[in-house]
């Protein structure tokens, strides 16, 4: 069997009162039959990599909450969040560094952050988000404004290193989902080998 991509709707009839309850699942390859596939007509490990695959592809692309009504990152979202704090981090390295080889106003030099043009000002306020910016020239003497952006590169790194450890625990959980697929796929494999022998 081979994992698919395409998603498909399991249902079942509710016992009690014969209406059909569905699901949303991502497909398996050779589990299914023409265009749909009811919940009764599916093996306990065929369902178990339904469900597996569809928590591994939630936690790959994030979803919706249904609860709440917002979106729970995933791990595309967080490494492309640590892709946009990294590239942050190096555009506040530069200008930190600028400012203590020379004396200039923020609005007169610019840098490239996530394919757009800023000024430093810009950058640093409609980006990073610090406010009371210097109109005049700083320089390696501007000790007020150089604390204050060595403090916003502070609680970037922190953030990186909190979303970092976020990331791993999602990649190890998702590492589970594919494990416990490959472990049904082996029983399901040594299985239907038993049958086969002995016919």
């Amino acid at each position: 069997m081979a994992i698919g991509v395409d998603a498909i709707v399991l249902s079942m009839t509710n016992p009690d009162t014969g209406e059909y309850l569905t699901a949303n699942v991502y497909t398996v390859d050779g589990v299914y039959e023409a265009d749909g596939v009811t919940l009764r007509r599916l093996s306990a490990g065929q369902l178990v990599m339904a469900i597996c695959l569809q928590r591994a592809s939630q936690l790959e692309s994030g979803y919706d909450n249904p609860v709440t009504g917002r979106h729970v990152d995933g791990i595309v979202d967080l490494m492309r969040t640590m892709e946009l704090t990294s590239e942050q981090l190096e555009c506040m390295t530069k200008i930190e560094n600028d400012v203590l080889a020379s004396s200039f106003k923020l609005s007169s030099k610019s840098l490239v952050y996530n394919g757009t043009t800023y000024t430093y000002e810009d950058f640093l306020d409609d980006v990073i988000g610090m406010q009371d910016l210097p109109t005049g020239e700083v320089n390696a003497q501007s000790s007020e404004f150089l604390t204050a952006l060595e403090a916003k590169m502070d609680e970037k790194n922190s953030f990186s290193q909190k979303t970092m450890i976020e990331l791993q625990s999602l990649t190890n959980k998702r590492d589970q989902s594919y494990d416990m697929i490959s472990n049904v796929l082996k029983s399901l494999n040594v299985t239907l080998t038993g049958i086969a022998n002995n016919i």
